[in-house]
């Protein structure tokens, strides 16, 4: 009667091992579905940090589309007497080049590399057929930006020009813009004198 007794209970010992056992792996991967769930959207969204999310807006559009080596071509092109650095980018439509250009440079002679960097891109990607929309096309803006420094300790702010070329699709002109000059000098005082009020509160 002991013997079976004891076999009872060390049948019963094993089922309750093995349920439990059972139930730690159905446990485990109950908490390890949710984690890697997280882990792929955390490393999805951190690979794509940076870009922007355009979802189905340049569907049917930006045909030709713009190529790297036609990036390369440009970047190339505008290593100008006179500009320190040059960057090209591509970004939501957007083909935005940066000109660093030398620190005594005067405006007459940065607004002339502008517009000359505007002839290079028109000669390498014609204006007319990647930058002005057709028909029901959209195509991509151009923006170029220019300048002789960003202020730091050895340049004064009030030394610097920003001068900035947009050619949007949607235009038929480009615009340039000195950024740092304000439009309206009398409106621009009065709000600088109020941020100035509102920091010593």
């Amino acid at each position: 009667m002991s013997k079976q007794k004891n076999m009872k209970n060390q049948k019963q010992k094993r089922n309750t091992r093995k349920s439990s056992k059972v139930l730690i792996t159905v446990a485990i991967i109950v908490l390890l579905i949710p984690l890697l769930l997280l882990g792929y959207i955390y490393f999805g969204a951190k690979e794509n940090s940076g870009k922007p999310v355009t979802g189905s807006r340049f569907e049917n559009s930006l045909d030709p589309a713009i190529t790297q080596e036609q990036m390369d071509k440009v970047k190339k092109a505008l290593n100008f007497d006179g500009v320190e650095k040059v960057e090209v980018n591509l970004t939501s439509a957007t083909l935005r080049i940066t000109m660093d250009a030398a620190d005594d440079i005067d405006q007459d002679t940065l607004e002339n590399l502008l517009n000359a960097a505007y002839d290079k891109v028109n000669d390498i990607l014609p204006v007319k057929t990647y930058f002005t929309n057709k028909d029901k096309t959209k195509m991509y803006d151009l923006d170029i930006h220019a300048y002789n420094f960003i202020p730091d300790d050895s340049h004064k702010e009030d030394d610097q020009i920003y001068l900035e070329l947009v050619k949007n699709a949607a235009n038929k002109k480009k615009v340039v813009d000195n950024i740092t000059t304000p439009k309206n000098e009398k409106e621009a005082k009065e709000l600088l004198k109020q941020q100035e009020e509102a920091n010593k509160k």
